[in-house]
């Protein structure tokens, strides 16, 4: 039997090259950081755990706020290179991630072969795909819902105002009411309550007629919130018993073991369809695909109902419920069988901003 010896000076520089080998395996290893503007509700807990085990990657939280705040902060100076991914409601980002022509674009062009589950996008839904010139660059994501979320524990479901909109604008609970510090959701809802088919399309004259009727309201809010965790503050301590609200509010309250819901409005609820985009500066393109193609796949779709209240936008929605869990969850919204008013980028927003800046400042 031969015996290779190793000298020395070999065992040195062997040692030496230890170290080295050992932080290029690690490196290899540890999950690429993925800066992500996404409601948390959505990639936290379980749904977190999903999307990075299966994308290979580590989330880290941009705080949500809303669409327009987030489309801002992407059209910000260096916001395109300061997230991976990010969700924004498609009827409002679609102009401004495109941008006003080809070559503008703030969103990558989405390379569809590392997103095959960009095939489970459902036929409902692919008007909400953002593409130009034949290139894509949004994909649904999600559905969602606003409404009015209230404190079942006081505010009986037999209450008429559970069915409308007029829970946060009459008088009935005047000083316990909410409202959420945004102009196209709290203009929508008050110009659905007034009757208004169309919101997106009022004249400045009508949007000014709408502020008005919020501040001839005002006087019964008790605050007006700017974040969920707030909102859901609110309410759970009391101070509130209703507020405009979204379902990471309803949510947080109902993991809580609160007794909250939300009401289904006869004038409708606010609904969106969200679209996913990784901005176009994103120096980790691959990973961003990756975790692109596990949030509109299982088994995080599965999930994703359930755990966030959101609906997935594919055709693997709702495997599992009941039609009555779906009913419940706002599936109704896919069938026609819950009234829903599709979020729209109003045509004056400039007018829309100043409105509300004056009911605010009323």
């Amino acid at each position: 039997m031969t015996r290779h010896l190793l000298g020395r000076r070999d065992m040195m520089l062997l040692g030496a090259g230890l170290p080295l080998l050992g932080a290029n395996a690690a490196s290899a290893q540890s999950p690429t950081s993925l800066t992500v503007m996404i409601p948390n509700i959505a990639v936290n807990g379980k749904l977190r755990e999903i999307a990075e085990a299966q994308a290979r990657v580590k989330i880290v939280d941009d705080p949500f706020v809303s669409t327009p705040d987030t489309v801002s902060k992407v059209l910000a100076p260096g916001g395109t290179s300061r997230y991976d991914l990010i969700m924004a409601q498609s009827g409002y980002s679609r102009v401004p991630m495109l941008g006003p022509k080809a070559g503008a674009e703030k969103a990558a062009p989405l390379d569809l072969s590392k997103i095959p589950n960009a095939a489970n996008v459902a036929d409902l839904f692919k008007p909400d795909i953002v593409s130009r010139d034949g290139v894509t660059y949004g994909l649904p994501y999600f559905i969602g819902y606003d409404s009015v979320v209230y404190n079942a524990d006081v505010i009986s479901d037999k209450d008429p105002y559970t069915q409308s909109w007029g829970m946060i604008f009459d008088d009935k609970y005047a000083g316990k009411i909410a409202w959420f510090d945004t102009a196209v959701q709290m203009l929508t809802a008050a110009a659905l309550y007034l009757g208004k088919t169309a919101p997106e399309t009022m004249t400045p004259d009508e949007v000014a007629d709408v502020g008005k009727f919020l501040i001839s309201k005002k006087k019964n809010v008790r605050t007006i919130w700017t974040t969920f965790s707030q909102a859901a503050s609110l309410l759970s301590s009391g101070e509130v018993l209703c507020a405009y609200g979204s379902i990471p509010v309803r949510m947080e309250l109902q993991q809580q073991g609160k007794n909250f819901t939300n009401a289904w409005p006869k004038e409708g609820v606010l609904s969106f369809v969200s679209d996913l985009y990784i901005p176009k500066d994103s120096t980790h393109l691959d990973a961003a695909h990756a975790l692109f193609n596990t949030l509109i796949g299982p088994p995080y779709v599965d999930q994703l109902a359930t755990v966030s209240g959101y609906l997935p936008a594919n055709k693997l929605a709702g495997a599992g419920l009941s039609e009555e869990q779906k009913l419940r969850a706002g599936f109704g919204i896919y069938t026609g069988q819950t009234k829903a008013t599709p979020l729209k980028l109003p045509t004056a927003l400039n007018v829309w901003i100043e409105t509300w800046s004056k009911v605010k400042s009323a």
